[in-house]
């Protein structure tokens, strides 16, 4: 039984899992990014909106 369960943890090691969650960014760090991005502006597409900032570079 170890056996296995060292085989699921080298695997889980090796292969490379892609997560969706976002990394923990304070209120302070979202601010800046928002205003950083121009979303304060009426005009901005995304005005109001913290979606995707904290999105990677894929």
């Amino acid at each position: 039984m170890k056996f296995f369960a060292s085989l699921a943890a080298l695997a889980l090691m090796v292969i490379p899992a892609k997560s969706d969650a976002r990394p923990m960014v304070g209120d302070l760090m979202a601010e800046k990014l928002y205003y950083a991005e121009g979303r304060q502006h009426p005009g901005h597409p995304l005005h109001g909106s913290h979606e995707g900032l904290w999105a990677g570079s894929e």
